[in-house]
């Protein structure tokens, strides 16, 4: 028996994400996540990936409870967002629901790679956001709120 190392045969990673918008007039909630102890804060929507046998939508509430110790409701779709690195052998699955808060205070001390929460403006989004895949699809969004949602497809992602 032999096995086969080459990229064809190694397996893809694929996670589902949910994650949820919060606006607040101009602004929207963003969560500062520490993904590398050597790089400034990751900035995303809170939000995070499904457990086995769990929908993104259901992962969105518990991961947004963790993150931020608020509980939401999820409302409507807001965009689907497929981001891919062929090198890492890695698929994202983004599902981006807008919400609104039932309760809870607001407090990044539930999730240990949150290091802090920010409402940002609209206006400042790329700069918090700058990768087209975390970015573009919240940008569209924030700009065309009561629109269809949206599917975006990112064939390559980068770290950087």
């Amino acid at each position: 028996m032999t096995y086969d190392s080459s990229p064809q045969s190694l397996s893809w990673a694929v996670h589902r994400v949910g994650q949820g918008i919060l606006v607040d007039g101009d602004r929207v909630l963003l969560s500062g996540n520490r993904w590398f102890t050597d790089r400034p804060l990751v900035w995303t929507l809170p939000g995070g990936r499904a457990e086995e046998g769990e929908g993104t939508a259901a992962a969105l509430v518990r991961e947004f409870k963790e993150e931020t110790g608020l509980d939401v409701e999820v409302l409507d779709l807001a965009y689907v967002a497929e981001s891919r690195s062929l090198v890492r052998r890695q698929l994202f699955m983004v599902c981006a629901f807008a919400v609104r808060v039932l309760g809870g205070t607001m407090t990044c001390e539930g999730d240990p790679g949150v290091e802090e929460l920010r409402y940002v403006p609209f206006a400042e989004l790329a700069e918090y956001l700058p990768a087209p895949s975390l970015g573009d699809p919240l940008r569209w969004y924030v700009s065309h709120q009561g629109e269809r949602a949206r599917y975006w497809f990112f064939g390559e992602y980068s770290t950087e």
